[in-house]
């Protein structure tokens, strides 16, 4: 399916807002579909969880408490161990525990972790506890931007690493790049530390993917991400959006009320609107 755009008019409250903070997730979606992320943050839709994001999020947990380690602890039984420990656990959260008896899930996450071991050598990487799970928060280019940085590494090399499950990107692995890009201007900005390389690890793919930390690819991301922050907020004081069709659209769960998609689809935003989603599983945040 070739690419285009329209413009949706909306239905939203006159004191609709932006969220006080964008992280890269809020402007990777603005950039796949305007029209979606005013579902999800302005319009405040928020989708079932998969068992893709469960598998995921326990992957990533496991991961991190395996590094909290000591570098000679850090061996696959004792991953295993985290695994038992932590996967049941969070499997009885709410969100997580209609995939408490998926099995193929299971078993993505144990491949995942035994990957971790295959790609590379747990004893021999050199991070600190802080520098797990670092947590950004600064402006950039006048946006307030946050996230979460999976690992941060300083072993010769200033290294941003961040973990991926799911199949290869392969041709699209520039695009996965932009986040870690985006994740060393933060570091950069708020801590005042350089950062040398950026690292993707796509566990169930065993693939690992390197790059240097180019000055102009990193400070392209922040004009980037001012670019989405003043888009949406032309869009949020018009109560209008682009909508982008694309391949995309066959696996996204507003499909169903997208004008852009279905021109007999209700008012993005109207009662209407928000009765079919209601009845398709969805619910407000």
């Amino acid at each position: 399916m070739a690419e285009k755009s329209m413009r949706i008019d909306v239905e939203q409250p006159t004191t609709a807002s932006l969220p006080k903070r964008v992280s890269y997730s809020q402007m990777s979606l603005y950039q796949q579909c305007g029209l979606k992320y005013f579902f999800s943050y302005i319009d405040g839709w928020r989708e079932p969880p998969t068992s893709a994001l469960a598998g995921g999020s326990i992957t990533h947990e496991v991961v991190e408490h395996l590094y909290r380690l000591s570098p000679n602890d850090r061996t696959l039984e004792a991953a295993m161990d985290l695994l038992r420990e932590h996967g049941p656990r969070m499997l009885k959260a709410t969100e997580y525990k209609p995939f408490e008896s998926d099995m193929k899930m299971k078993h993505s996450v144990k491949e995942a972790i035994e990957n971790l071991f295959v790609v590379e050598d747990p004893k021999e990487v050199v991070v600190q506890p802080e520098h797990l799970e670092m947590e950004l928060s600064v402006p950039i280019n006048g946006v307030n931007f946050f996230g979460k940085v999976d690992r941060f590494t300083v072993d010769g090399v200033n290294r941003v690493t961040d973990y991926k499950t799911g199949k290869s990107p392969g041709k699209f692995v520039d695009d996965k790049l932009a986040q870690p890009y985006l994740y060393a201007l933060g570091f950069k900005t708020q801590f005042e530390i350089d950062v040398d390389e950026v690292e993707l690890i796509f566990l169930n793919a065993k693939e690992v993917v390197r790059r240097p930390a180019d000055s102009g690819l990193v400070i392209e991301q922040g004009e980037k991400l001012a670019q989405m922050r003043a888009g949406s907020e032309s869009d949020v004081a018009s109560s209008s959006w682009e909508a982008r069709v694309s391949r995309l659209c066959d696996y996204c769960a507003f499909e169903r009320v997208c004008p852009a998609r279905r021109p007999e689809a209700p008012i993005p935003g109207s009662t209407a609107c928000d009765i079919q989603l209601t009845d398709a599983g969805l619910f407000h945040k």
